[in-house]
């Protein structure tokens, strides 16, 4: 019986997929895994911060999880070598990213989408929402943090709230999710005084130009009349 040759291709394929795999495989379960994420949300909706994860070495020249930064956000994120206390990864770092911006970043640099993380904004609220999922980690091999610090009052969370930066420690062996809504002060927007402001400027400058356009418009009018007639008696 004829046998189907096998596409150079295809094994390639499977070859690339078992390396993923085998790569994760080793994140989550051998050594120590660290992921310290310190964020900063300004009133213009733009997040600031930096993001480390890395794994403890497991032989000689292990340089930790690889992450990959979106082309889309190469000028605008940075990544360099982690090593500290055995560990060993990359930390990125960025700067005025956008709420969309960050979520884009999220996804890319997790595999198998452990870490998630986004923002939205609604009217003077700003809420935050996210996870990191560590059910294959074993309890004794994790260091993980996240700290966001926030411009307006928070009024909910599920982390723990020190004047306005909002920490969470996820737990190895468990889902943890991320939860914070805040609301911002008149800063972040235009202030109600304000905006009274700029009416009332707009409403005198639409007077004014009505008054101009009656007074050239009669200008034109008296013009087109010609001089007055005198008359004699």
């Amino acid at each position: 019986m004829h046998q189907a040759t096998q596409h150079p291709r295809s094994g390639l394929r499977r070859w690339a997929a078992l390396l993923a795999l085998t790569l994760l495989a080793l994140l989550t379960l051998s050594g120590c895994v660290r992921v310290q994420a310190a964020l900063a949300v300004s009133e213009d909706d733009l997040v600031s911060g930096q993001l480390v994860v890395a794994q403890v070495a497991i032989k000689q020249g292990d340089s930790g999880p690889a992450l990959t930064i979106p082309p889309e956000l190469k000028g605008k994120v940075r990544a360099q070598s982690y090593t500290a206390d055995g560990y060993v990864g990359q930390t990125v770092s960025f700067q005025g990213l956008s709420f969309a911006e960050i979520t884009v970043l999220s996804d890319a640099i997790t595999a198998g989408k452990q870490y998630r993380l986004s923002f939205r904004r609604s009217g003077d609220l700003v809420t935050m929402g996210g996870s990191v999922d560590l059910t294959e980690l074993p309890a004794d091999r994790a260091d993980i943090q996240v700290k966001v610090t926030f411009p307006g009052k928070i009024t909910r969370t599920n982390g723990i709230n020190d004047n306005g930066t909002v920490t969470w420690k996820p737990k190895p062996g468990a889902v943890t999710e991320f939860d914070a809504a805040v609301q911002y002060t008149d800063k972040s927007g235009v202030s109600w005084t304000k905006w009274v402001t700029i009416v009332g400027a707009s409403a005198i400058g639409v007077a004014l130009l009505v008054l101009a356009l009656a007074f050239f418009t009669h200008r034109r009018s008296v013009r087109a009349a010609g001089p007055p007639t005198v008359r004699r008696y």
